[in-house]
Formats: structure tokens, C-alpha cells, sequence
């Protein structure tokens, strides 16, 4: 799944950021992740190796602009996910209409509060572009039950829920910052974490503070966060002669500050989650805050704005702690939970099974551990599956009599292709540790006519190939959220189709699912990675090419991608090795040289008589042999490949 996110928080820049951290962790469930913040900076800023971060620096106008144009040229997305039913919103909405996405949008605040219209003609203006905004989307979400049943008032289908991500274990693992220290003056601290903008009202913790001074002098309020206001609220104080009384940090880390403050004072007049009220509440610091967002269900103290400075000094002099009255997912549970909730805008759902099979499910056996088969029998794992793991490596090595009893075992162990040629013998012998009468799924990549010629040597067991497509780099991804399930049988007759369906249960969904005979699965797996293999090569060729004469290959690959039937993928000339060697170019990793070099075998072996044909693709093995070596890329594949 291909994923746009248009998003309005600057702190997607900052990699230690909780945004950043978080987006990072939705990246991991998707193939690709472009995040646009249309008026954010004018950076590029990768942060993982499937997502990247881009703001405009134009303003909000012109952002918008230029966030339009760049939804356009990207890889065309899945689904477009805006993080507001307002101008982001309207920008996802028209990206969404132009490439024929899916449009999921986000909702962080109680736009229908009175008070949030009440503020501002543009406030008024940015409800009414919501209703129908809202109404236009394929799936919303929202951060918190309270807005949910807002919009469920209004006549919208219920959303929804998942709350913002909160790290629980990182905040109270934390250690604070030794507040004696750092304030010598202060005996009590209260803190306020927030974005220095008109909408967080800051100023009303500022003038709440100047009361309850007068009844604590002793007391300190600390102010993190950094905006446009500073300025005028360091004049406020001031004014109000507590200036000596108040620290501006600026944005900084909360979660030294939580543990040691004696007290969070929370003024926003609005707010859609309330992350710095949950944060708090979980180190127990209490928190006093308006009846805002998730404080009043997540435990915080709510107070009035006339009533804020007694109940603050109550709780200051009485030493109250404070206890987080909620409940809110790990790490795992947030990643799938987002899952669910953006796939659910396309209305592809992941196969679940009946009870029956529920109760009866068969025994997984995996031989082989590397990056294929690791991924494969994690995932498999994950959803419940009984696996047993076999590989010559500790931990696995004392299970190999235990794979006999497996009901269906995968197979995905080398399949080197040497200067002495193509090999499957570490492939027989695996299949000869499977059980009579069960199944043997060979994932490894096959020469055709391989698997059937396996079958005929173990006749006695059901011998299939389902080719993997999985990328080094996001393997477990990808073992999760398979492209195409492919099953290749090598007896077309009632019993083996049975078999094969029941493996199909047994994967995960995927949007194309076949049943074929076993050569077309192995040629499938060739169809695939010799054409990308093709690819890169021509890309290097035109990259070259290019700046010969003077262009810039940037401009040309992005045209050259918008073209739908062209693809974003294999398009960069210098590249990271996917088995992590060094960068550089040429068609490399552990998949593409041997399995270009075994096709090119097989079809001069073929077709001997097509002297253009056998030319055209030892060309294409020369071109991409010389570009891995001039950059020292993937010498050591190369060599096991082809020799020194």
C-alpha cells in the first residue's frame, strides 16, 4: 500500500521528534510513505529508507500549491490521509480527485465546539469546508471518543478511534532533571508544555501564575515550547511582575521535565487529544488543565478559567499526584491498529479465517532462516500459526526431525548460481525432510521445470513453488503484506488443488492470488526480477546519457515516473546495496545477478538458434557487471556468480 500523508507539524523534520518517531513506525507497515507539509520548511528530509518528509517554505497559500504539483508527480498513491478537514484537508481532497486515490482524513480537533467557531470568521468558514470535506471522504479518523460522538451528533458515520501515539515506556522510563539544581529559587515547579500560539491561550497560565505566586512566592513556572508569542509573553510577565518567576525554555525534551515538576497547567481553550496531559499523567505529575481534549477522561483535575489559580495553589500545597485514567496501545498494537485504520479507506481487508480453521490450524514447518525465511516464519508466527523453525544455525538445528511432522512446510534455503551453474541440491535435500503425504512449498527461486522434477524424485509428498518478492530492506513488510500470492502445482487434479487453497489460507491476503502450474510460477519469479534487473541498467544508460548532455536526470525521472506505466521503483543510478555493502550502481543485492545470470543461461540453452536474442541479453550482463565494478558495488556477489 502506497500512502500520502499531508501534515501541518513541523516536528516531522526533527528526527528525535515523537512526530517523526511516529511516523516512522507507520512507515514500517506500508511500501511507501510520502509526507507533504505544505507550508513547513523547505527541506527533503528521508527518514526512513520507504518514506520521506517535504515542506514547500511558500506559505500556506503557495505550499498548498506546490503540495498539489507534488502530489502529482509522485508514485501514484493508494490512499491520501490529510491531517485536517480544512485547507490540508481540501489539498488532499483535490490530490485525491486528480490521481484517483482513496481520501482518509484526520481529525485532532472538536471543530463543532462552540467555542471553536466562536473565535474567528475564518474558524466559521473552516466548519463549513469540513461538513464537506467529511462527507467526501472514503474513512476518518479521529483521536478521541469525544469527537467521535461530535460528529456521530452531526449526522456523519461514526469514525475511527485511535488515539495519538503517547511512548508510555519511554516516558516513564525517563530520568528527570534534578530541578534543585537548574532552579535554585524555585521549591515548586509548574511546568506548561505547549506550542507558544495564540490557540494554546499560554498567557492564562501566565496570569493564573501571577495569582498563585501571591499565596506561594516560593512557587516557579516553567514554559516549554517555542512560537510567535514568546515575545508577548515575556512582556505579560512583566507587566504582572513575575517576570524573575518565569523561565522560557524553549522547545525542549518534556520528558526530563514531567517527573520532577510538581504540577502541568494546561489553558488551551481547545485541543483534540491532549499529548502533554497524558504524558504527564503517566509519571504522575498532576495535571490541571480546562475541560479540553482527553483531560477529563485521562484524569486530569479540570478547572474553570476563574477558579484555575485556587485549585492549582490546592494542589501545589497538598502534594496530590496524579494517575492516568486510561489505557493506550504498545508500539505493536498502535503499528496495527494505524494499519487497520488506513486500510480500511480502501476497503481491502485481510483474509480472516472461520472458526474452524481457527481450531484447526495446520502445523508450519520453515526450513531455512535467512532474511526470506526469517521474515516468512515471524510473520506466519505473528498471526498464531504453530511454526517450527529448521536451519543449520543455533537455535534451529536440534528441529530437523521435527519438520516430518508439519503439515505444510516451506522451503526457502540457496539456490546459488556459480561459474559451475545453476544448483537446487540444498533444495532436494530439504524437501526430503518433509513428511509423506504432507506438503512441500518451495519459496526459494526455481528454474523452470525444477519443481516438477522434484516432485517426481518424492512422490510421495505434494511438491509446489511460491515464488517470494520480498526487498532486503523491507523484508518483514513485505512477508506481511504480499503483492500477489502465486502457487505453482505440478499435478493438475482435485487433491493438489485442495492443497494448494489450503496454503492459501495458510499466507497472508494479497490483492492478486493464483493457482498455476509450477513452471509459470517459476517463470514468474524471473519475469519480475529480470525485468527491474533490465531497468536499472537502462536507467544507469539514460542517467549517463543525461548529464553528458548537459540535463538534469532528476527532471527526467520524474517525468519519466508520472508516466503510470513506468513505476517510481529501481529509477535512482546510485543506490545502497540491498545486502548492505556500500552504495553504488548497477543492478546488485543477492536476487538480481544470479538470477539474471541463471535466466540468461537457460535461455541461450533454449534457444540457441536466436543469436540476437542470447547477444541482446549478454549485453545487458556486461553493461551491469561493468557499472557494479567501476563502483565497487556487490564485488563479493559478482564473484560467487561469476568467478574472479
Amino acid at each position: 500500500m502506497r500512502v500520502l500523508v499531508l501534515s501541518t507539524d513541523w516536528n516531522a523534520f526533527n528526527e528525535t521528534s515523537a512526530v517523526a518517531k511516529r511516523l516512522r513506525m507507520q512507515a514500517r507497515m506500508v511500501e511507501r510513505m510520502d509526507v507533504l507539509v505544505p507550508h513547513g520548511p523547505n527541506q527533503l528530509v528521508q527518514i526512513t529508507g520507504n518514506a520521506a518528509v517535504r515542506g514547500f517554505g511558500l506559505g500556506k497559500v503557495f505550499g498548498s500549491l506546490r503540495t498539489i504539483a507534488a502530489g502529482w508527480r509522485i508514485t501514484r498513491p493508494d490512499i491520501v490521509s490529510a491531517q485536517d478537514p480544512f485547507l490540508t484537508g481540501l489539498v488532499g481532497w483535490l490530490i485525491a480527485r486528480i490521481r484517483g486515490s482513496k481520501l482518509h482524513l484526520q481529525v485532532h480537533t472538536d471543530l463543532f465546539d462552540p467555542y471553536f467557531s466562536s473565535r474567528s470568521t475564518g474558524n466559521r468558514l473552516k466548519v463549513l469546508l469540513a461538513r464537506f470535506l467529511l462527507s467526501q471522504a472514503d474513512a476518518v479518523r479521529v483521536v478521541s471518543k469525544r469527537i467521535a460522538d461530535s460528529l456521530v451528533a452531526r449526522g456523519f458515520k461514526a469514525p475511527n478511534v485511535l488515539p495519538v501515539f503517547v511512548d508510555i515506556e519511554k516516558v516513564t522510563k525517563t530520568e528527570p532533571i534534578d530541578v534543585r539544581a537548574r532552579y535554585p529559587n524555585f521549591k515548586k515547579v509548574l511546568l506548561v508544555v505547549a506550542r507558544l500560539e495564540k490557540e494554546k491561550n499560554v498567557a492564562a497560565s501566565v496570569r493564573a501564575f501571577a495569582e498563585i505566586v501571591k499565596s506561594d512566592p516560593t512557587v516557579g513556572l516553567v514554559i516549554l515550547g517555542s512560537g510567535s508569542e514568546r515575545v508577548a509573553l515575556e512582556h505579560l510577565a512583566k507587566e504582572l511582575g513575575v517576570a524573575d518567576r518565569i523561565v522560557f525554555e524553549g522547545a525542549q525534551d518534556p520528558f526530563l521535565f514531567y517527573k520532577a515538576a510538581d504540577a502541568l497547567l494546561v489553558t488551551s481553550e481547545y485541543e483534540g487529544f491532549g499529548m502533554v496531559i497524558i504524558e504527564a499523567l503517566a509519571v504522575g505529575s498532576p495535571v490541571v488543565a480546562y475541560d479540553v481534549g482527553l483531560a477529563r477522561e485521562a484524569g486530569a483535575i479540570i478547572a474553570t478559567r476563574d477558579d484555575l489559580p485556587r485549585v492549582v495553589t490546592a494542589v501545589l500545597s497538598e502534594g496530590k499526584r496524579g494517575k492516568l485514567s486510561l489505557s493506550f496501545p504498545t508500539e505493536a498494537e498502535y503499528r496495527e491498529l494505524w494499519y487497520a485504520d488506513i486500510a480500511s479507506a480502501t476497503g481491502f481487508e485481510r483474509r480472516t479465517s472461520t472458526q474452524a480453521e481457527m481450531e484447526v490450524r495446520p502445523t508450519v514447518g520453515y526450513v531455512g532462516q535467512g532474511f526470506i525465511g526469517k521474515n516468512y516464519a515471524d510473520e506466519l508466527e505473528g498471526r498464531g500459526f504453530p511454526v517450527v523453525r529448521y536451519a543449520l544455525e543455533e537455535p534451529y538445528r536440534n528441529n530437523k526431525d521435527k519438520i516430518r511432522d508439519c503439515d505444510i512446510v516451506f522451503i526457502a534455503v540457496p539456490t546459488p548460481t556459480t561459474p559451475e551453474g545453476f544448483s537446487d541440491a540444498i533444495v532436494r535435500e530439504a524437501v526430503s525432510l518433509v513428511g509423506d503425504g504432507k506438503v512441500a512449498v518451495i519459496k526459494s527461486t526455481m528454474l523452470p521445470g525444477m519443481t516438477e522434477k522434484i516432485q517426481e524424485q518424492y512422490s510421495k509428498k505434494i511438491v509446489m513453488h511460491s515464488p517470494e518478492f520480498l526487498r532486503e530492506a523491507t523484508a518483514a513488510y513485505d512477508a506481511a503484506h504480499p503483492d500477489r500470492n502465486i502457487i505453482g502445482i505440478c499435478y493438475d487434479i482435485p487433491e493438489v488443488h485442495a492443497a494448494a487453497q489450503k496454503v492459501l489460507t495458510v499466507l497472508p491476503p494479497a490483492p492478486f492470488e493464483l493457482i498455476c502450474s509450477a513452471i509459470e510460477a517459476e517463470i514468474v519469479k524471473y519475469a519480475s526480477n529480470d525485468w527491474l534487473y533490465i531497468k536499472v541498467v537502462y536507467m544507469n544508460m539514460l542517467y549517463d546519457l543525461t548529464s553528458k548532455l548537459g540535463g538534469k536526470y532528476d527532471a527526467v525521472r520524474d517525468a519519466f515516473a508520472a508516466d503510470p506505466r513506468m513505476g517510481r521503483s529501481h529509477l535512482d543510478p546510485v543506490h545502497q546495496s540491498g545486502h548492505g555493502g556500500p552504495a553504488g550502481r548497477g543492478a546488485g543485492g543477492h536476487c538480481f545477478i544470479k538470477d539474471f545470470a541463471a535466466f540468461r543461461s537457460i535461455y541461450e540453452k533454449t534457444f540457441p538458434e536466436d543469436a540476437a536474442g542470447v547477444a541482446a541479453l549478454v549485453a545487458i550482463e556486461q553493461k551491469n557487471v561493468k557499472l557494479l565494478r567501476d563502483s565497487g558495488k556487490d564485488l563479493d556477489l559478482l564473484e560467487g556468480v561469476y568467478g574472479k
